[in-house]
């Protein structure tokens, strides 16, 4: 079977390809920066995902058996240009070509939980639960999902925040102030569920034996991330030299107060996930 990866040079991608070529699959590796040429069960193409043309070509002169659609915009360190606009062209209408490429081929999509928005602290999500994205990532994420689920065979899956034992920045903004000085922790502790780069692609790679289910999956760690338990293991290795305990009823008042201040707006959210660290079934 031939599995292509979009995005096959990113984070996500460069570890799913080796394991998708551990595995025994022959990969069709997709990304606009750089070539791969360490196996001969990997063929890499560097593509414009706005060449739908081109995507076609690629995948039928491949033999693509099935598309794994990594490569989006997301919140990326740097970035240049993180308008609406260039969202909406990357993570929609690239997508929307990648999904209109592989025609009847099964697609696996990888989405965010952050579609859901804002959360309660009540009742878990579900892959059934309706969405209210608010940010721009959040936004285009929901939009290219709705363009997947036009296809006769597909899988969408929703990440927790992902990490690599390298990489960590992910969760580290869940207790940092300034990293790698200053650390808060608000009450007691927060739990958060987050997902190490591992265990999402063994799940892709599962996706790729399955048959696919037209389902919409949330994916995270067995056990959710305790705030209090990162922060001493920080502070052993000599960073989180100061830890600010905060109130939780303060952060909960200072979130009502500025939530009917503001309304509900990417500020806003991010104090809500503070407040009300998103859970799901």
């Amino acid at each position: 079977m031939k599995i292509l990866v979009t995005g096959a040079k990113g984070m996500i991608g460069s570890h799913l390809v080796t394991a998708l070529l551990a595995e025994g699959y022959e990969v069709v590796g997709v990304d606009r920066a750089g070539e791969d040429s360490r196996s001969k069960m990997l063929s890499f193409f560097k593509a414009d995902l706005a060449d739908r043309e081109g995507l076609c070509r690629i995948m039928d002169e491949n033999g693509v058996d099935r598309v794994i659609h990594l490569a989006a915009l997301a919140h990326t360190d740097g970035e240049p240009d993180l308008s609406w606009e260039r969202y909406y062209h990357i993570n929609v209408e690239c997508a929307k070509n990648v999904f209109e490429a592989a025609g009847d081929r099964p697609v696996l999509f990888i989405s965010t939980i952050d579609v859901y928005g804002f959360f309660d602290g009540k009742k878990p999500v579900t892959g059934k639960t309706r969405i209210h994205p608010v940010s721009n990532y959040a936004k285009s994420k929901a939009l290219a999902e709705k363009e997947c689920r036009k296809l006769s065979h597909y899988s969408i899956y929703r990440l927790s925040p992902v990490y690599t034992d390298e990489v960590k920045r992910d969760i580290q903004k869940r207790y940092y102030l300034k990293y790698p000085g200053i650390a808060y922790q608000i009450g007691k502790g927060s739990e958060y569920e987050v997902l190490n780069v591992r265990k999402a692609v063994a799940e892709m790679v599962d996706w790729c034996g399955q048959e696919p289910r037209n389902n919409v999956r949330i994916i995270k760690d067995d056990r959710p991330m305790w705030t209090p338990d990162y922060i001493k293991s920080e502070k052993e290795a000599g960073r989180a030299r100061i830890v600010l305990h905060i109130p939780r009823w303060m952060v909960k008042c200072g979130y009502v107060v500025l939530r009917r201040a503001l309304g509900r707006n990417e500020k806003t959210y991010l104090l809500n996930k503070a407040v009300y660290p998103l859970k799901s079934e």
